[in-house]
C-alpha cells in the first residue's frame, strides 16, 4: 500500500501543473493546488481511448517537469517537486546523484515506477478506476 501512494503523485501531477503553472511560477514557494483525478486523467489521455499509456504518461510528466521548473534551470528542487504533488520524500530516492535536485531523467524514472505501481492489473495502461483508487489511498495532509 505504501508503494501505491507514490503513483498518486505522478498522476496527480499530470493535469495539475498545466492548470496551476502560471500561479506557481509567480510564487516563491508555491502552495499545493487542489486536484481532480478525473480531470487529470482526461487531460493526460490525449487520444481519448479511456486509458493512459506510457507514451501519454511520459509526455505529460515531461510537461509537468518543465512547468514545475520555475527558475528554468533544468532541475527540480524540493519546493518545485512539492508543487507537482509528488511526495517530497520521493526526492531522495529519485535523486540518483544525491545533489538535492532532480533532472528530467531522474524525474521520469521515478514517475515510471509510480506508473507501474498504479497499474494494479498489470496491463501497461492506467485506467480511470486505478487512478481514482490510488488517489483515494494517498495520505491526506
Amino acid at each position: 500500500m505504501q508503494a501505491r501512494r507514490g503513483g498518486v503523485g505522478a498522476v496527480c501531477a499530470a493535469a495539475l501543473l498545466l492548470a496551476a503553472g502560471t500561479a506557481c511560477a509567480q510564487a516563491a514557494k508555491p502552495p499545493k493546488p487542489s486536484y481532480d483525478p478525473r480531470s487529470a486523467f482526461a487531460e493526460t489521455d490525449t487520444n481519448h481511448d479511456g486509458a493512459i499509456d506510457r507514451e501519454e504518461f511520459e509526455s505529460r510528466m515531461t510537461e509537468v517537469f518543465y512547468a514545475a521548473d520555475v527558475n528554468k534551470d533544468g532541475f527540480l528542487t524540493v519546493d518545485e517537486v512539492s508543487a507537482t504533488l509528488v511526495q517530497t520524500e520521493n526526492l531522495s530516492t529519485a535523486d540518483s546523484n544525491h545533489d538535492g535536485k532532480l533532472t528530467l531523467h531522474e524525474f521520469l524514472r521515478a514517475r515510471s515506477k509510480d506508473f507501474d505501481q498504479t497499474d494494479t492489473n498489470g496491463d501497461g495502461l492506467l485506467e480511470l478506476d486505478e487512478v481514482i483508487n490510488a488517489y483515494e489511498k494517498r495520505p491526506q495532509k
